[in-house]
């Protein structure tokens, strides 16, 4: 949503892959008697009429210059407590009250105990504004982000530098976004009130001729020269061009000054780039490397006139690039509370009444299949208690002359013999003060876990007072825990390990102990 045209670029999205396979730019007409949300919405209803698109979303953004930027350090970097305080530090910044704004942020860095947010607001009649003129036939976007902020989803394609700080310049009609990047983070950004309209107006206040007359010299003869010029026209836009250069200076001391580093790259794109010779200016100016943002990419880009469109596309790209990479950069919705995506939560609506209807069906389908369940399972428990009598009766000597009647009784019975036959094998089950169960159990309970280190036993000999074992494991440093481990144990004494020796990839050896006289 440029101040000079209306742009829109169309993707089709597949499985880990998208194309660009249309781009259309849509001149904006009767500025002088029209306002610009009206004008944008006779551009897009005139678009849409003669050229229906179907879509799945809508992906629009927020003029920058309409927004304020702030960058707030916070002393701790939980999420929910930045979501908790943020409405509060912004009071103390901005000139508004807060029930006047829009708001939203993103985390440029974070640590545990601090974080520092990249914040902007704009205000709620302004936006609903906007709104409320692009909301026109099937436009209904479901995202509204902010120009100069959606500049970094460009960071997605891979054809900017990975790491290290750079800029992307967007030069536009009335507006110029700057946008400061680290890899794929944002670092700082800025709208300055410049653009290409402030050389046509220079143009024509300076050469006394009207300002369409101005348009057209400088789309035809506006350049920019590496040494002064006698050239009236030249000079006119060198000046206009000094103005901006003079805020992208400061603004770029500035981002060194607070520690971010230096800008290393600077890659210009946006309708007034095309003015020969910019990028040679700013490189001479600001003294760092400066080329033209160069998005092509034979494995995206489906459209034919690509050159034509190169300089212009990257303020739409970015913003569509939002619905094929979702989560990834900074990114703001202003489309939240009271201007959320309706249709969202319209489908919310349709999916939950679904859920209760097939919720309803299944609590139906239970309290039947329970009354039928209920209905057999008398008879179902009287024959397994006939079954399971007959089975105890064959398999139990000595049962009471009452017999089984129930499971409960055969449960009973049971758990007497288990008891009385876990008496005789304490009776056999060794003369020493621990049993050999016992002792097994402490070996077991007491060795390193399968998730420290690996241990096999091959062989255990217990007597009354002594226990050998021979064990297998990894590494001799292994042998030292185990041995360690069994030392541990208060009914084990003089622990001692003996014939280690390595055996392939594995390390075998013997581990003796002898058993505490009392326990």
């Amino acid at each position: 949503m440029g101040s000079y045209s209306v742009k829109i670029a169309e993707i089709e999205r597949g499985f880990g892959e998208f194309k660009l396979i249309g781009f259309h730019e849509l001149p904006l007409v009767a500025q002088e008697v029209l306002t610009y949300e009206q004008a944008a919405s006779a551009a897009l209803s005139q678009f849409f009429e003669q050229n229906p698109i179907n879509y799945d979303s809508c992906i629009m953004s927020f003029s920058g210059s309409h927004a304020a930027f702030r960058i707030l350090e916070l002393p701790f970097g939980n999420t929910r407590k930045i979501d908790q305080t943020l409405e509060f530090e912004l009071e103390t910044v901005m000139p508004f009250d807060v029930e006047e704004v829009l708001y939203d942020y993103g985390i440029i860095s974070s640590t545990a105990e601090s974080s520092k947010v990249l914040a902007a607001y704009i205000k709620r009649d302004e936006f609903n504004r906007f709104l409320s003129q692009v909301q026109v036939g099937p436009i209904d976007p479901r995202y509204v982000g902010i120009d100069t902020l959606d500049l970094n989803c460009l960071s997605v394609l891979a054809l900017v530098p990975p790491r290290g700080n750079y800029a992307i310049l967007d030069l536009g009609h009335r507006k110029t976004n700057l946008v400061m990047m680290d890899g794929d983070k944002v670092k700082n950004l800025r709208c300055f009130s410049w653009g290409g309209h402030d050389i046509t107006q220079g143009i024509a206040d300076a050469l006394q001729i009207p300002y369409d007359q101005a348009e057209k010299m400088k789309h035809s003869k506006a350049r920019l020269l590496p040494h002064p010029s006698e050239d009236k026209l030249e000079q006119i836009v060198e000046e206009e061009f000094a103005d901006l250069m003079q805020q992208i200076r400061q603004t770029l001391f500035s981002f060194h000054e607070n520690g971010d580093g230096s800008i290393e790259a600077l890659y210009v794109c946006g309708g007034s780039s095309r003015i020969a010779g910019v990028d040679s200016f700013f490189a001479r100016n600001l003294r760092i490397n400066v080329s033209p943002l160069d998005l092509f990419d034979e494995n995206y880009v489906r459209i034919p006139q690509w050159e034509e469109v190169q300089t212009i596309i990257p303020t739409a790209l970015s913003q569509v690039l939002r619905g094929v990479y979702p989560h990834k950069g900074t990114r703001f919705n202003l489309r939240r509370g009271d201007y959320a995506y309706k249709k969202d939560i319209e489908q919310l609506s349709g999916h939950v009444r679904r859920l209760g209807v097939m919720v309803a069906s299944v609590a139906v389908l239970g309290l039947a299949y329970f009354l039928v369940s209920y209905l057999t399972l008398s008879s179902q428990v009287d024959k397994m208690n006939r079954n399971l009598s007959r089975q105890v009766s064959a398999s139990v000597r000595d049962l009471p002359k009452t017999g089984v009647t129930s499971a409960k009784t055969a449960l009973s019975i049971l758990e007497g013999k288990i008891a009385s036959t876990q008496e005789n094998l304490k009776k056999t089950s060794g003369e020493g003060v621990l049993s050999p169960i016992e002792i097994l159990k402490m070996i077991s309970s007491n060795m390193p876990s399968r998730e420290e280190l690996t241990v096999d036993i091959d062989k255990i000999n217990i007597t009354t007072d002594k226990v050998t074992l021979e064990v297998r494991t990894k590494t001799y440093e292994n042998v030292d825990q185990i041995k360690a481990a069994m030392s541990q144990v208060k009914a084990f004494k003089n622990v001692e390990s003996g014939d280690v020796k390595k055996f392939k990839e594995q390390v075998k050896f013997n581990l003796f102990f002898s058993i505490a006289e009392s326990v």
